[in-house]
């Protein structure tokens, strides 16, 4: 079992860590529109300055938004931005990330967790590359235009516009994200890819079987050949042992133990999946209406894991797996970062 509360040299140790690493969370909610509530009198930035990460992949809108309202939604990060200068920065590349360490600001990368909202108008990937889209999804739980989602009844794997949305994608610097996306349409596109692709927030299907978000040792092999990371969420539903029963820290670090197992630490991130803005209201009638969810409000993040205040709790939860202080850097961020900087790098050569 995973325990919370540490030696007094372990949770020394876990300050240390955390002080020192770019920790970065590759897929999370909202910070504005809605704000998640105050909490201990500390508004969700301030407790996100506090909380030891470095930069959250934020999804900007909804899997179900139009092209018009993710670009409203971008405008509202901006004025964010400009808002807060001193606190919240935007992330297009590493050196941003370095920078947001340096001067202790919280940074965002923009994500979408379903490209629908391009769909065959070739021209709006360039538009959301410039405007600082860094990793997308090529669909959600549905099929759209470029593929298969991953709870599609037949996956008939990369459409045209899929091989053309890698491509673009690529050339665009843009990440790759298939976490949502069929088996599948997901080796396809890593097979295409020349980038390194992620799954942003995905665990071993071996581990939680019970959800077809969860990935198979095939899709983990597969993307860790191409020099890509899987990151573990520790969202209810994909991170339990028994459906409808709350997991703790000690069921997420499960995941984490068959990866490393499985690939070593070198191709694992973290994706936590938390919203703190979802309300009993919004998840219990929409959400879980839509998928048909055996999760309730109460059950459906983490028991350990469900606010930013407890980011901690990945590195006590690493620190027990007895990994070394390097492993745990690359984990927290360093993987990441190596995927966002090889697209990077890639679209500075195809650019030329």
């Amino acid at each position: 079992m995973v325990k919370l509360q540490l030696s007094k040299s372990e949770e020394e140790r876990v300050d240390k860590i955390t002080n020192e690493s770019i920790f970065i969370d590759g897929l999370c909610g909202n910070i504005i529109n809605p704000e998640p509530p105050v909490r201990d009198g500390k508004t969700y930035l301030d407790r996100l300055l506090e909380s030891g990460i470095t930069v959250q992949s934020i999804t900007i809108a909804s899997p179900a938004a139009s092209f018009d309202a993710i670009l409203k939604e971008i405008y509202s990060y901006y004025n964010l931005f400009n808002y807060y200068p001193d606190k919240v920065m935007q992330i297009n590349s590493i050196k941003d990330i370095e920078i947001a360490k340096k001067e202790n600001k919280i940074g965002i990368i923009f994500n979408l967790q379903n490209a629908a909202a391009i769909g065959s108008d070739f021209h709006k990937w360039s538009i959301l590359s410039k405007l600082g889209l860094r990793i997308c999804q090529l669909t959600y739980n549905e099929p759209n235009i470029f593929g298969s989602g991953c709870m599609a009844e037949k996956d008939n794997g990369l459409s045209f516009y899929g091989k053309q949305a890698v491509r673009e994608m690529n050339r665009q610097g843009i990440v790759i994200d298939l976490s949502h996306v069929g088996e599948q349409t997901s080796l396809e596109a890593i097979e295409l890819s020349k980038n390194p692709c992620i799954f942003s927030h995905s665990n071993a299907r071996k581990v939680t079987p019970t959800t077809k978000r969860n990935i198979t040792d095939e899709m983990i092999t597969s993307i860790v050949k191409k020099d890509g990371v899987v990151g573990l969420s520790s969202h209810a539903f994909l991170s339990h042992h028994t459906e409808g029963i709350q997991p703790t820290l000690s069921d997420y670090m499960e995941h984490f133990k068959y990866l490393l197992d499985l690939v070593g630490p070198d191709h694992i991130s973290i994706g936590t999946d938390i919203y703190e803005y979802y309300t009993k209201f919004y998840w219990e009638t929409k959400t879980k209406l839509l998928y048909d969810s055996p999760w309730y409000f109460e059950t459906v993040f983490n028991r350990d894991l469900k606010r930013v205040d407890q980011y901690k709790n990945i590195v006590r939860g690493l620190i027990q797996l007895d990994l070394s202080d390097d492993a745990i850097h690359k984990i927290l961020g360093l993987n990441l970062m190596r995927v966002l900087g090889a697209n990077e790098r890639k679209e500075a050569i195809a650019s030329k």
